[in-house]
């Protein structure tokens, strides 16, 4: 299974998102998956490429990147990278490469990720399983957004379907292997 992992590329301070990031990676490992992510060895982003590298592991390293950023693929070991114009094109081969997408604690960036996939499932153009890892409340304020959003009728309450929030990496790490 291919699955993106939408986080961080500085370093996280909260050492909870760490711990996530480690454990994320330890199940793509330990599960013979596939990491498909932004092509980064710092921040969270590094934490779960380096869970991979260092069990030297079967695991594919799939990495999709703007080309602005393509001075990072200098400092990887990767299976397979593919390099975009536009961060539009980049998000929709995410997409298209990714059997899952996983959101853990990020930057704008994620946040753009994550809305991307929303609405694309929306639109029916994939229909992929998003889920929003919720360390620490770390998406606790767009969620309470996203409610607001639905009881005030801006969207279908049914959109809550689109998407899983796991409150913690254990929820999510089950999750997870329900979709093996």
């Amino acid at each position: 299974m291919n699955i993106f992992v939408g986080c961080s590329q500085r370093n996280a301070i909260n050492e909870n998102y760490s711990k996530a990031a480690d454990t994320l990676g330890n199940f793509i490992v330990e599960n013979g998956h596939n990491l498909v992510f932004g092509g980064c060895d710092r921040g969270l982003m590094g934490k779960i490429y380096f869970s991979i590298i260092r069990r030297k592991s079967q695991s594919e390293i799939i990495v999709v990147m703007a080309k602005a950023y393509e001075d990072d693929l200098k400092t990887l070991s990767y299976n397979k990278a593919y390099t975009f114009d536009t961060v539009s094109e980049r998000k929709t081969a995410v997409i298209s490469l990714s059997d899952v997408l996983v959101f853990i604690p990020g930057g704008i960036g994620t946040i753009d990720e994550l809305m991307t996939a929303i609405e694309a499932k929306r639109a029916h153009e994939h229909d992929k399983p998003i889920l929003i890892v919720n360390v620490d409340n770390f998406f606790g304020n767009l969620l309470n957004m996203f409610d607001q959003i639905y009881s005030e009728e801006f969207a279908n309450v049914k959109d809550q379907e689109l998407y899983f929030v796991a409150d913690s990496i254990n929820e999510a790490i089950t999750y997870l292997s329900t979709l093996d």
